[in-house]
């Protein structure tokens, strides 16, 4: 019998398309909403188009090397290519706990890392951003403020209360972040039918990502001027949230009222760590001020020098 007739008289039931739906079941209720909904994307987008009609016991290296060469021409990241490999090895996993095995023992290998191209602000435009937002009075400059002087990420900002600041110890805490997924109960978007998204308000992106922040003095005191009630948004100062979406959305308009160049409001989060580091502040005290697991995510991520900077460096050199 040759391998394809092997190949066609296989069970349907240890196709790679049906062992996926076994384990979204298995790993929904083990990991968060938001971590669910990335991983039935990635699997419906990535991984059921090309091997979803593939049986187990048909999976070789081969066809896992074709299969990846394939997604590297595409041109997806490499976090995205090495979330793919994680959830192949997790199904594959449950399925040779059914007794279905490949053909061959698969070799995971990764692709070389390649740091994300990131875009700086330039120090003259976080000076001018910074001017405009210490004289305004509405609540969301009042955020952007926070934003850049502590840096927060945007799902954070997004979810911070009134009731999170802790005015004896001069703090905020981050207890919650917000995000808009995917609606796994529904993929219809048809009148009368829930959305294909939701708002999704629940706990920070890892155990580090709780943690309190101190607030310089001027900033503590515009809060203090600015304050709204305890259960209301510091960003709406009602007790609905903003989206992340939307954020980005105002943050160019703020960009546009200062006549800086557009950027993503991540860049903050970047300027705010960078400047840290520049002034020569404790690495460690940074990691745990932007919610990292390790000092070296944080400066693997974060810290970068532009041009300027490294002319100056070399200018002390001599």
């Amino acid at each position: 019998m040759t391998r394809e007739r092997e190949y066609k008289s296989l069970p349907t039931d240890h196709r790679v398309c049906r062992l996926c739906s076994q384990w979204e079941a298995a790993v929904r209720y083990q990991v968060k909403p938001t971590t669910y909904a990335v991983y039935i994307t990635v699997i419906e987008k990535h991984i059921l188009p090309e091997l979803g009609h593939h049986c187990v016991e048909e999976l070789d290296n081969w066809i896992l090397d074709q299969y990846l060469q394939g997604k590297k021409r595409e041109g997806l990241s490499w976090s995205t290519i090495r979330l793919i490999l994680f959830l192949l090895k997790g199904i594959l996993h449950g399925a040779e706990e059914q007794g279905i095995k490949t053909a061959e023992k698969l070799h995971f290998s990764m692709p070389k890392y390649k740091r994300p191209y990131m875009r700086f602000m330039a120090q003259e435009n976080l000076e001018k951003l910074l001017g405009y937002l210490e004289e305004s009075e509405e609540s969301f400059d009042l955020g952007l403020l926070i934003c850049i002087c502590t840096g927060i990420r945007v799902g954070e900002l997004c979810g911070l209360q009134w009731k999170d600041v802790d005015w004896g110890r001069r703090a905020i805490q981050i207890n919650r972040t917000v995000s808009r997924i995917r609606n796994v109960e529904t993929d219809s978007a048809l009148e009368g039918l829930p959305s294909k998204t939701i708002i999704y308000i629940g706990t920070p992106k890892t155990g580090t990502s709780i943690r309190e922040i101190p607030l310089p003095d001027f900033l503590i005191a515009k809060m203090g001027k600015m304050k709204g009630s305890e259960s209301s948004y510091i960003l709406t100062k009602t007790a609905k949230c903003m989206e992340p979406r939307r954020v980005q959305r105002r943050f160019k308009n703020s960009l546009e009222r200062c006549g800086i160049p557009d950027i993503n409001i991540h860049a903050l989060r970047h300027a705010f760590a960078s400047r840290w580091i520049e002034n020569g502040f404790d690495s460690k005290a940074l990691s745990e001020i932007l919610g990292h697991s390790s000092v070296k995510i944080t400066m693997d991520i974060y810290v970068h020098s532009d041009l300027e900077q490294k002319r100056s460096y070399m200018n002390h050199m001599v």
